[in-house]
């Protein structure tokens, strides 16, 4: 009589356990430092030149001279900068920013781009020798110039091999959604939460009269209709309070108090705002109230 194999209970259990603990490794891999390894030695004649560079929110102002307040302010975690060079010394630049989310990956990537390209990751640009994209948490800069042909193939090599190392894709901050479609010059929508970036895009006030802060994801986006372009800010606050006081701060200060919501600014064009539950809009550079009053209709709860 065959003899029957006794089956340890607890062996799914185990087995379960392991699958988790290698998962958790896997994971905890998936750092800027990591990708060094994953990128080749030399590619196409260009060898890694040196150790590479890595810096934090304490270190990366030595890197980036004068630039590193844009990441900063995008709570950037850690970077990986290395060099590759040919024969002749010219140099490719390789840069990977570690920014914590999604969403702020997003941000940093959107903030300088002008037009809307997906040949890496989830959105990227190229341009004279300039490769930039984002994906999950990470945004990538490598450049090489001046461009070439054979430069700008490594650098899509290199971006391919980082592209791919990424294994997930991540979420859109949510008040992208919000933004209505219609008439919406897509490379033109921004996200941030620190109020200068707010005067960047289109100049408010030297004040922080909406209070924008690291609690108050915001998104600026452009639009165009009949031949007019005129802007929308979204400004999310951590609740209805917070929201209502911002929104009186601003009728106050730049509209001047006005009853309705809506003022002539710049050159005769209208500035308006409305404020719904946790949710600031304002619209800037319309020309007239109508389309103040119709834009801030169409946004999407």
């Amino acid at each position: 009589m065959p003899r029957t194999q006794r089956r340890n209970p607890s062996t799914p259990f185990i087995v379960f356990m392991v699958m988790i603990v290698c998962l958790r490794m896997i994971a905890m891999s998936e750092t800027v430092s990591e990708f060094n390894k994953i990128l080749p030695e030399t590619i196409d004649g260009w060898k890694k030149a040196g150790p590479p560079g890595l810096y934090t929110p304490e270190t990366l102002s030595t890197y980036i001279d004068g630039g590193a307040e844009l990441y900063l302010s995008y709570n950037f975690k850690t970077a990986l900068s290395l060099k590759y060079k040919d024969s002749a010394e010219n140099e490719i630049a390789v840069d990977i920013f570690d920014m914590g989310t999604s969403y702020d990956a997003f941000g940093v990537f959107a903030h300088s781009r002008e037009t809307i390209e997906t040949g890496f990751g989830q959105g990227s640009e190229y341009a004279a020798g300039l490769l930039t994209f984002w994906k999950d948490r990470y945004y990538v800069s490598i450049l090489a110039y001046p461009e070439t042909a054979a430069k700008k193939d490594v650098v899509f090599k290199l971006g391919r091999v980082i592209a791919g190392a990424i294994q997930v894709e991540g979420p859109l901050p949510p008040i992208l959604g919000l933004l209505p479609a219609e008439n919406l010059l897509p490379e033109s929508v921004h996200y941030f939460h620190h109020y200068i970036w707010l005067n960047s895009f289109y100049f408010v006030s030297n004040e922080n009269v909406l209070n924008i802060g690291s609690d108050t994801p915001a998104a600026l986006a452009k639009y165009r209709q009949e031949g007019w372009t005129f802007f929308l800010l979204l400004v999310r606050y951590p609740d209805a309070v917070r929201a209502e006081a911002a929104a009186v701060q601003f009728r106050q200060k730049v509209l001047g108090g006005a009853a309705e919501g809506m003022r002539a600014l710049k050159e005769g064009r209208w500035t308006g705002l409305q404020c719904h539950g946790d949710l600031v809009s304002a619209v800037f550079n319309a020309p007239d109230t109508e389309t103040v009053r119709a834009i801030l209709a169409k946004i999407k709860e």
